[in-house]
């Protein structure tokens, strides 16, 4: 059974397989800052989606995003309020059969989190 602040923050912020990768990644290495073409790589993921992973994640408190001229350099600096829970989350991710249940409500979650990201997004049309 996933605990339940780890599964609203699955979620809120961490609504892909992706996204989970890349939190656990910065997770084990705490001081790495990197572009989003290095975290691909590292990742062995594509560019694209890891831009747009990386940036969501930022703009939910678990990365900051510091532009250079070139391209953002991400690292890993969770609001206050995310520390604890990224860390049971991590821990949980680690005992296997923890790691099933986790795997298997990051999937559920990111199978609908496009149509919710979008429709936070989406402005309100007027009533009539």
């Amino acid at each position: 059974m996933v605990d339940l602040s780890v599964q609203r923050l699955l979620e809120q912020a961490i609504d892909s397989p992706l996204k989970l990768q890349l939190v656990l990644m910065f997770c084990d290495h705490p001081r790495l800052e990197a572009t989003a073409s290095h975290v691909a790589e590292r990742a062995y993921r594509d560019i694209w989606s890891t831009s747009e992973a990386l940036q969501e994640l930022a703009e939910d408190g678990i990365l900051v995003n510091t532009s250079t001229h070139t391209e953002p350099v991400y690292r890993y600096a969770p609001r206050p309020e995310y520390v604890e829970i990224i860390q049971r989350l991590y821990r949980a991710y680690n005992e296997p059969m923890e790691r099933d249940d986790l795997q298997r409500l990051v999937r559920e979650v990111g199978s609908i989190a496009s149509f919710r990201r979008a429709a936070v997004n989406m402005p309100m049309l007027d009533q009539f």
